[in-house]
């Protein structure tokens, strides 16, 4: 039926009537809806063609078309071509409505997102900067739309390396999320994890370390002992307390969050071989040798396993798996002697 159905409408696209090409935009929409992008991709093709002939390229339908395409592409990981479509929507609707229309915000927040994805961090920033302030006036400074974008924006500028500008925008995520979504809201806890972040990449441990034990605290309330987030929320509290030397406290989270990882992510996951160097890492300034050598190896074996010996992930642990046992041979060296 589906293949019939979908002949039918080709045959009737042909002749450019515009119920038809709504329908076959509507099947698209779906598509994507349930993920099934590849196909997506097809029908969003047609339907974006047949509208570009049938209403030309400026008619708002035929950029809802060009819209749903570039949204396929994305989520196919198909970002270049994804940034173009993204462009033109974005031209054409504020052309079309301006800059405070809804879908002219949306286009630019979507180019904003497939550029992250293409590492573009700097081309990002700037059309986060432009939408944000765009809809801080159109929407007001507490809307979730702001506070969403706000959050991208902080975190885009944490991946520029731009830490003190990124504290300053966590902080005003953080403070927004908090009035309108309540304390141990999820996304309240994602903003006080990244500032943690911004803090910890500003030497700022002791601040840190106080945002990820809230973090944590929220989210092993709201989402479990278990979940991703949590295990996040572990690792970067073990990071802040190992670099205040708090080695005992240190090691319990890493060990907890190593135990999570493997759980729910398994041995090879990119996540759980972090986990396995860190508590390597705190083993061996805590001069516990043997115990320490065991992660090393572990994230040696785990990643070649998972990944293959020549990955760059199981290189990098075994840099640290020699550099470990060079050190170990020195101290035993100097001990002997």
């Amino acid at each position: 039926m589906y293949q019939q159905g979908l002949r039918a409408m080709e045959q009737a696209s042909r002749q450019g009537h515009p119920d038809v090409l709504d329908s076959i935009n509507m099947l698209g929409e779906t598509l994507l809806d349930l993920e099934r992008y590849d196909e997506a991709e097809a029908i969003c093709r047609r339907a974006l063609a047949g509208r570009e002939k049938a209403l030309g390229v400026d008619n708002p339908s035929t950029l809802t078309s060009a819209d749903n395409l570039g949204r396929t592409l994305y989520h196919q990981k198909k970002y270049e071509e994804a940034e173009r479509m993204f462009q033109s929507t974005q031209a054409g609707r504020k052309k079309l409505f301006g800059i405070y229309h809804p879908d002219t915000l949306m286009s630019s927040l979507r180019l904003g997102v497939t550029l992250l994805g293409r590492k573009k961090y700097e081309d990002a920033e700037i059309i986060y900067r432009h939408a944000l302030g765009v809809m801080e006036n159109a929407l007001g400074p507490d809307h979730p739309e702001v506070l969403e974008s706000m959050n991208t924006l902080g975190e885009t500028l944490l991946d520029l390396k731009k830490y003190s500008e990124a504290e300053a925008i966590c902080r005003r995520a953080l403070v927004g999320r908090e009035k309108t979504l309540g304390l141990d809201h999820r996304d309240t806890l994602l903003s006080v994890n990244n500032l943690g972040l911004a803090l910890r990449n500003q030497e700022k441990h002791q601040e840190a370390e106080i945002n990820y034990r809230r973090a944590l605290m929220g989210a092993e309330k709201t989402l479990g002992l278990d979940h991703r987030d949590t295990l996040m929320c572990m690792y970067n509290l073990a990071g802040a307390l190992h670099k205040q030397r708090k080695y005992d406290e240190a090691e319990v989270m890493h060990r907890r969050a190593l135990a999570g990882r493997e759980k729910i992510l398994g041995l090879g996951h990119r996540y759980t071989l972090r986990s396995l160097i860190k508590t390597g890492t705190v083993l061996h300034e805590r001069r516990k040798y043997d115990e320490a050598e065991v992660m090393y190896r572990r994230a040696v074996t785990e990643a070649a396993r998972a990944l293959g010996q020549d990955h760059p992930v199981t290189l990098k642990n075994f840099r640290h798996l020699s550099m470990f046992l060079y050190a170990r041979s020195t101290i035993t060296m100097d001990g002997a002697s």
